[in-house]
């Protein structure tokens, strides 16, 4: 299991006070257990049996990773966002098993708990790294395992109101194909043990190309097993896509699963 790991890109290398990030972390989590804790590296969060580690640390992203992933986001396609220069990063590791609600009447009222998915430890994290980046007035917030960089008001809004925020995890290739045609090619879903995306669609039906990219992507990542070849992947009750496998265009050597519009 990949361990998740975020950055977020500030000017200064110094922590948000503990009154912010206790409101933040609040907000985004309401009635889930929070204890922040000072440590001799930084600060540490609990939430729920497993344990967030934030570090501030002077100087950017090593290699540049943080930049070069910028254009990967969802918040940059069409030149809509640009990650401004930081000096700095918060780096945030999420550590241990982590508990969760039981999903069956009788086990709630009893006050059972269980071991959480990889998809609830990874929306609980995402939601902490907002919190964090929202105390810290972040320029952007990187996130390792796809890799991709957002822009902090769209990672807000998305680990707030999105059940499965996936678009945050994965980056996204947007390039244009002969024909009037564009593919998205995802990067991340290794984090989830599934293989990426390559979808094919209509240049003038982006949005709703993209909408089912994510549709697709978050289909698979619940049922948590990958699509089989000749699949078929639901869009609507006239488009049913038949998955098939190919080579990766960016590592030959790598299989993605593929759609075509």
């Amino acid at each position: 299991m990949i361990r998740p790991g975020a950055s977020i890109l500030t000017g200064t290398p110094t922590l948000p006070p503990r009154s912010a990030l206790e409101a933040t972390t609040r907000e985004l989590l309401p009635g889930a257990e929070l204890e922040w804790k000072e440590t001799a590296a930084g600060l540490s969060l609990l939430v729920s049996g497993a344990t967030v580690k934030l570090t501030a640390i002077p100087g950017p992203v090593p290699n540049a990773e943080a930049d070069t992933s910028a254009f990967l986001s969802l918040s940059a396609v069409n030149g809509r966002w640009r990650l401004a220069r930081h000096a700095a990063h918060l780096a945030l590791t999420l550590e241990g098993p982590m508990q969760a609600r039981p999903t069956g009447l009788l086990s709630r009222l009893a006050g059972d708990r269980r071991e959480a998915s990889q998809l609830e430890r990874l929306t609980t994290f995402t939601r902490v790294v907002a919190a964090v980046s929202k105390a810290a007035s972040a320029v952007g917030v990187y996130w390792a395992g796809g890799p991709v960089t957002h822009a902090p008001d769209f990672f807000h809004q998305v680990a707030k109101e999105t059940l499965l925020p996936l678009p945050l995890w994965v980056g996204v290739s947007v390039t244009p194909e002969p024909g009037g045609r564009t593919s998205l090619l995802s990067f991340g879903m290794q984090q989830v043990s599934l293989p990426d995306l390559l979808l094919l669609g209509p240049s003038e039906d982006l949005a709703d190309t993209v909408d089912f990219f994510f549709s697709a992507l978050a289909t698979i990542a619940e049922r948590n097993r990958p699509p089989e070849e000749g699949e078929t992947i639901a869009r609507s009750l006239l488009s049913r896509p038949r998955v098939r496998y190919g080579p990766s265009p960016v590592d030959a050597a790598v299989k993605v699963w593929q759609l075509e519009l």
